[in-house]
């Protein structure tokens, strides 16, 4: 009976490790973004690294916080990334071009940051 259950989905899954990324620190959030294709890295030196994962290059880095990225969360259209870190920011980053868009400051430590899921940026 589990196996029909199984079947049904008709998912194939690796048996194995198919790979890996050679990260430059420490790695303490991950996110692919909607469509599968990038793969961003909040690092524990404070760096953001986006990962093409069809090529499995190194995409961007962005030197983002001076304390550790906690979260990380892509926009709806994949064009912006937002990131929280210990150093008390959350920062919003255009992909493209690496530069902060938008920074806030909180009184204490953000450990999690989200973009609304029905807005585009």
């Amino acid at each position: 009976m589990n196996l029909e259950l199984l079947e049904s989905f008709g998912q194939n899954y690796p048996e194995e490790l198919d790979g890996s990324l050679d990260c430059i620190s420490m790695a303490v959030t991950c996110q692919f973004n909607r469509f599968g294709t990038l793969f961003a890295v909040g690092c524990n030196d404070g760096r953001i690294v986006v990962w093409d994962f069809l090529t499995r290059g190194i995409a961007k880095i962005i030197s983002a916080h001076v304390h550790p990225v906690c979260s990380i969360s892509w926009c709806r259209n994949g064009s912006k990334l937002a990131s929280a870190s210990t150093d008390n920011t959350v920062s919003v980053w255009d992909v493209l071009t690496g530069e902060c868009d938008y920074r806030f400051r909180f009184p204490s430590p953000v450990l999690r940051v989200q973009f609304n899921p029905r807005q585009s940026n």
